[in-house]
């Protein structure tokens, strides 16, 4: 978009138009506290903001997904700390919801981050009691076994081509021969993550050591893929709240049920139990009906106009805005009371959206769509 310089009458009245001029609120500032922790801070000084959300990117204009939602919206200075930031550049925003449902996004920031350093042992070892030996695959922990149940794992191992590397004296590393074919492969995932790719008879082994020394469960998605389902020891004491990836609260199990009842009765939330003691709270989000402004709207001619009845009597500024949030221009003191705005000051068809001031204070938030010539 080439930015505006010229001067623009409307209805013999004089407007400056600034291209850039501020940044649409809220506002955000990202920058990389240390190595692995980038800092997005924001500040939202209208008061009528129902819902933040903190987006990533590894491109500056799509692709974004939300890693983070504020839990009080309105506070005027707020933030989140990435503790899982990509590596090199990655651009953040915010996604932001006003009263009534018009929502919103910030300009896109860009920060730059480091790799972690490199560790000295890419496998660490986690038990250091004398009988306990730890297998990892693939740089993830597989089993912990005592020194009977390690003998038979090995000589179950010895029967086949893969190969057993001591790491240290608790730690060794299960190397599977890589397969020459695809054929008939079994790939095993944790979560997203591929684990091992096995053919039918080792992955039989592999099945039989999951139920015969662990506590953990295979899931068949299909025939080629299985999820590994790590174990998790539940507590009876504590009911963990998530939002998203957020804790939001830990309750004992009486006020889990008090929690659960108020949700269920006083709000449109939804609890969803999860593995072992953890909950997810999905908070309600209404539809979102999209209502034309009666003060800037586009006519039946697909004119942008702006009716003001009390534009004498009130000191009303209007500012417009690109869909994603960039600001176009802005209209610094409206004298008229009904005018129309040339489509070229637009640039392009399709949605724009436009805050408009009255006596310095937030009038209204919306949006409209400018249809082709």
């Amino acid at each position: 978009m080439k930015p505006i310089s010229s001067l623009l009458f409307f209805l013999g009245s004089l407007f400056s138009i600034h291209v850039g001029a501020q940044n649409p609120l809220p506002d955000l500032t990202v920058k990389e506290l240390t190595r692995g922790k980038i800092q997005v801070s924001w500040y939202s000084p209208e008061h009528n903001c129902v819902q933040i959300a903190v987006q990533r990117s590894v491109d500056s204009s799509k692709n974004f997904r939300t890693i983070f939602s504020a839990l009080s919206p309105e506070l005027v200075n707020n933030g989140f700390v990435d503790n899982k930031p990509i590596t090199g550049k990655a651009y953040y925003r915010l996604f932001y919801v006003i009263e009534g449902g018009a929502y919103f996004f910030t300009r896109a920031v860009m920060v730059e981050t480091q790799p972690p350093p490199a560790v000295a042992s890419p496998l660490p070892s986690f038990e250091t009691a004398r009988d306990i030996t730890t297998i990892y695959l693939n740089k993830q922990v597989l089993f912990r076994l005592t020194k009977d149940e390690y003998k038979h794992f090995k000589d179950s191992v010895n029967k086949t081509k893969d190969i057993l590397h001591r790491i240290d004296a608790n730690a060794v590393e299960w190397r599977p021969v890589p397969l020459a074919m695809k054929k008939d492969v079994v790939r095993i995932y944790q979560k997203d993550m591929l684990l091992a790719e096995l053919d039918k008879k080792r992955y039989q082994q592999f099945k039989d050591s999951i139920k015969e020394y662990t506590r953990d469960t295979l899931f068949a998605v299909s025939e080629s893929r299985v999820q590994l389902h790590r174990f998790v020891t539940v507590s009876n004491a504590a009911v963990f709240i998530y939002r998203n990836d957020s804790l939001l609260q830990q309750l004992d199990l009486i006020l889990y049920r008090k929690f659960k009842d108020s949700i269920a009765t006083q709000t449109k939330d939804t609890l969803f139990a999860k593995e072992g003691n953890r909950v997810e709270i999905h908070p309600f989000a209404p539809k979102y009906m999209w209502r034309p402004s009666q003060y800037i709207f586009t006519n039946s001619k697909g004119y942008v106009t702006v009716i003001l009845p009390l534009a004498n009597r009130r000191r009303y500024h209007i500012i417009f805005y690109e869909e994603d949030g960039s600001e176009l221009f802005r209209i610094k003191q409206v004298k008229e009371t009904e005018f129309i705005l040339d489509k070229t000051d637009f640039v392009h068809a399709g949605w724009f959206s436009f805050e408009l001031f009255e006596d310095d204070k937030l009038k209204e938030k919306n949006k409209f769509f400018l249809t082709r010539e």
